[in-house]
This record gives structure tokens, sequence and C-alpha cells, in this order.
């Protein structure tokens, strides 16, 4: 039940290690003496914006981390925080799980990498062949961005055609196709019914957004019009089923019956990104939803804290990554890191450790953190809301009904507040993303829950 108290929530069935609440205090941030704005000051010497990437950095300068154990985080001044951000989703049972670090340690000592397979990647595969019902055949390589690039590769080889269609302001990766319309604003975005496919990074080629068709979600008329007029140029429809840059909304069941059916009428393949919603359930989002896809998107989770990406799909369709007869694949793919077998032992690790009661916990921490979030911003009559499913959530500074990425697109105003939400946070012991997308790990106790929301309803007052 989604609004179910945190008081109701048993004990976790699946992470016994609990790690001790740290201790919080309010401290000051930002802090230019501080260790980390020290780091920031000395890195930008060599790294541009001091950090490697975007999403680290916070203004005036980012959080350097020290450790992490469970659900909590230690920063290079000895500051604490719950982590409600675990690495934009990619921890799920919590920082320094002493199995994964176990199996990680066993595999050190035999070597890290080579140029040959090892049967870590094999059994990894098993797994997750096993839990996705729509996954025949898999293939490892190093990063989401990677593992969509190769599901929208594969889709091309197979049927022949250059287009994709993908959804307005949902994220896939840096690859130049997937961030088509991933930032387009009110200037650039064109009509409600007939969005405008607009670059991402500066310098992308037109060629390429000429080859993306932007549906607007949870819109089934608009997307079946759009994908009618792609016709035999279709490859695939990439899809994210739950797409925090979308606002974490509902899907409509009318708009993904119209995505799956319209696609396979023309001839065209699903392509599913499970990157994150795989935290879900055991077969994912589309495990949940009872969604067959063509291809399937994988990532964060699966690596157990290691740089991971997979794609899966249908038997025939992975075959264009197979060399048939000696031939060259279609779609030939390397990565000199690709499947390595660290990453392999702590993915399975971790993976393994997962039941279906451990989806349950996670979803009762959700449920815990949005009954909690929603009771603060009725009491206070503070214009926010909370959406989200399992254990992923995302605040909004707003009440306005969101269906689709315009609707959550933030203001340049209300960037701004989220900004300062997240500086605010940070004085309370909680990292969180700056522009609200929560995510919590199974090491996470019915008083981090109380910890989370105290610092959300203490941080809103100064915002008031």
């Amino acid at each position: 039940v989604e609004d179910r108290a945190v008081a109701a929530c048993p004990t976790s069935m699946t992470q016994d290690r609990k790690t001790a609440h740290p201790g919080t205090r309010i401290h000051t941030y930002p802090d230019e003496s501080s260790r980390s704005a020290q780091f920031y000051r000395r890195a930008n010497n060599s790294i541009p914006d001091g950090v490697s990437r975007s999403m680290a950095l916070i203004h005036p300068h980012p959080i350097y981390v020290a450790s992490g154990n469970g659900a909590w985080v230690e920063d290079v001044d000895g500051h604490h925080y719950l982590d409600a951000n675990n690495n934009f989703t990619s921890i799920i049972l919590g920082h320094a799980d002493p199995v994964v670090n176990a199996a990680v340690t066993e595999r050190l000592g035999k070597g890290t990498a080579f140029a040959m397979g090892t049967e870590a990647e094999i059994e990894l595969a098993e797994l997750l062949v096993e839990r996705v019902p729509s996954i025949e055949r898999i293939r490892f390589c190093n990063s989401g961005t990677e593992a969509v690039m190769g599901a929208i590769k594969a889709a091309r080889a197979f049927t022949g055609r250059p287009m994709i269609a993908k959804v307005e302001g949902a994220y896939h990766g840096t690859y130049d196709h997937a961030e088509t319309s991933l930032g387009s604003s009110p200037g650039t975005w064109g009509n409600d019914d007939a969005p405008v496919s607009v670059a991402y990074a500066a310098g992308t080629p037109r060629s390429v957004t000429e080859e993306v068709a932007v549906l607007p979600f949870n819109n089934a008329a608009a997307s079946r019009s759009i994908l009618d007029r792609c016709g035999d140029q279709l490859a695939a429809v990439l899809i994210d089923t739950l797409p925090s840059r979308v606002g974490l909304p509902d899907v409509d069941v009318e708009f993904l019956e119209t995505v799956f059916t319209t696609a396979r009428s023309l001839g065209a393949l699903v392509i599913m990104d499970e990157v994150i919603s795989l935290r879900l359930g055991l077969g994912g989002n589309q495990g949940r939803l009872g969604l067959q896809p063509d291809l399937t998107s994988l990532g964060k989770i699966i690596g157990g804290g290691f740089p991971v990406g997979a794609t899966g799909g249908r038997a025939d369709i992975m075959d264009v990554f197979a060399s048939i007869d000696g031939q060259r694949a279609a779609v030939p793919t390397a990565g000199t890191f690709s499947a390595n077998p660290v990453t392999m032992v702590a993915g399975f690790a971790c993976m393994n450790q997962l039941t279906e009661a451990s989806f349950a916990r996670l979803e009762e921490i959700g449920n815990g953190i949005r009954h909690g979030c929603r009771e603060v911003f009725a009491d206070h009559a503070h214009d926010w809301q909370i959406t989200g499913k399992g254990s992923l959530f995302r605040l909004h500074p707003h009440r306005r009904s969101i269906h689709s990425y315009r609707e959550a697109r933030l203001t340049d105003g209300e960037t701004r507040v989220m900004a300062e939400l997240q500086r605010r946070l940070l004085e309370r012991s909680v990292y969180f993303s700056n522009y609200g997308l929560g995510c919590m790990n199974l090491a996470t106790t019915d008083a981090d829950i109380t910890h989370f929301v105290e610092a959300v309803a203490d941080s809103l007052k100064t915002l008031d």
C-alpha cells in the first residue's frame, strides 16, 4: 500500500547488516576552509569542474567522500550523510557490503583483467537470463550508456533501418542519439503533440536529431501518429517506463500498449531501458508491468558497485553480436574491460542476495519516505509533491500534475530552490541530488527514514 506508515514497516528480511546511526549535527555548507573546498581548488588544476561527472558538481564546491558503510557515507571532513543518492541508484545492498567485498577480495588475488572469458561472466549471465523473462541472451559492457548504445545498434542491424524513437526528456546515457531532447525547453521543444528533436550536447550533427523521433510520455494518440510517420524507417522505440528526468510519473497503460503494438505493427523493435528500474523487482519493471520488450539495457545494480552495463534480449536479435561460421559479427563489440572478472563476481554476489523479500523491503522504505514527506508537505502547507515507486522517489517544488517531461521540467526559479534544498540537506546530514531524485538502499533503517523526513521538514523551513 503506497501510503503505509513507517511504523508499519517490518524489520528487513533481506539485510541483516544494519549500520548504527553515526550521529548527526548541523554543519555549515559551503565551508571554504573545509578539505572538500581545498580538494576542489586543487582538482580544478587538472580536472574541468573539479570532478569527472557533471552530476557530482555542487556549487560552490562538491563534497569529496572518504568512505561509505551501509546507508551512510563520510566525507573527507568527517561529516556523515545518509546517502539518499546511492551513486545515482547503483548501490542497492548498501555501501561496503561484506558479501560483495569478500567476493571481490578473493578475485583480486587471482587477477583482474584478461583477454579471455571467465566463468564469472557465465554465472552472472545465467542469473540475469533466469530472472528477466524477455532476456534469452546477454552481453556485458562497462556502462548503461554503452548498454543503450549496443541495443540501438543491434536494432538497426537486425531491422536494417536507421531511425529510433524515444521519450522527450528521458535520460538514456550519453550516446548522441539517446540524448536527443533530454534537455529541451519551451523555446525549443515545439508542440505538445509533436515534440521537436533537440540536440543535447553542443556540436551534435544535425543528422543525429534527424534520425530520432521524440514521443510525449503518456500521450498514446500523439505517439501513435509520430511512430506511424516514421513508417518503415523505424528500427526501434527506446523506452524507460519510470523515467527519472520525466519526474518518475505513473505510466499510462494505454500509452504502453500503443508504443508496443505500433512499433511491432511497423516491424520495429522495443528497447526497454532498465538500467535504473531493474531495482524495482527481480524481473525489473517489465516484470511488474507484464511487458515483453525485444531488447533490454541493464547497468548499475548488476555490477555490485563496479562499472557495468549489459544488453540482452531475444536470441535471434542478439545473434547480431555473434560471429557465425567465422564471419565478422553484424555488430562487432569489444571493450577492454567488458565482463572483467572483478565486476562479474561483484555483480553476482550482489544480485544473488536479492530476493522477493528484498524488493518488498525496498518498497516499504520508499513508501515510508513518500508517506512521511506527504505529511510534511500537508502539515506545513508546502506546495510540494513526491512521486516514485519502490525505493525510487523524486521531490518536486510545485503541485503541477505530472504526466510527462513538460510538467516535471523545473523552471529557473524551481531549479534554484532545488539547489538550495540540496545544500540545506547537506547541513542536516543527507546527501541528495540537485534536481530531486532520491534512492535508498537495503541497509536503510526505519530511523534513517525518519532522519530523512525530518531533514526535509527542517530544510523546507529555511526555504520559506
